[in-house]
This record gives C-alpha cells, structure tokens and sequence, in this order.
C-alpha cells in the first residue's frame, strides 16, 4: 500500500495510470508530497511530482533521463513549478512515451 499524502493519492487515481501503463517508480518513500512515475520499459526515465507547499491541482515536477549506470546519475530534461493538472499531464506523456 502506497503511503502518501492525500493530494498525491489523488493525483494517482486522477492519472489513469493502469491505463496509460504508467508505474510507481518512487524513490522518495519518506516524502509524503511526492512521487515518481515512469513507463515499465524505462524505469530510470521517470517524471518526480510533488504537491508539497502547493493549493490542491497544482503541482511542480521534472522529468528526468539517466545519463549513466548509477541511479544518481540523471539529468532534468524538463520541469515545472506551480503548474495545473493539464500542464503536467502534457509534459507526462511528452516525457513517458514507451
């Protein structure tokens, strides 16, 4: 069971994920107010989200590519700050294409 903030778990249910064949690549367990999503044939290339200090609908993310072998060596290809939900969802399926 996911353990996260309720503007996370919302965000999830909102996304459809089982239907676009998004998956939970979290790699910030202890942050409540975020959340990583990835495609299953890549999970290194992931979009990180994050509701923390945001009113409710509006999120900052980045997306991220692996630039080496090492889980920490990745780079921002893109990112947001204070975006609404068609927003992210856009940079989403740019970035999570299979």
């Amino acid at each position: 069971m996911l353990e996260k903030d309720e503007s996370i778990v919302e965000l999830l249910a909102r996304l459809s994920m089982d239907e676009r064949g998004w998956v939970i690549e979290d790699h910030w367990n202890a942050d409540l107010m975020a959340v990583g999503i990835a495609h299953p044939s890549d999970r290194r290339r992931l979009v990180y989200v994050s509701t923390f200090g945001k009113e409710n609908g509006r999120y900052d993310y980045a997306c991220e590519v692996p630039t080496g072998p090492e889980p920490a060596d990745f780079a921002t290809s893109d990112s947001g700050e204070d975006v609404e939900y068609r927003a992210l969802l856009a940079a989403m399926e740019r970035h999570l294409h299979p």
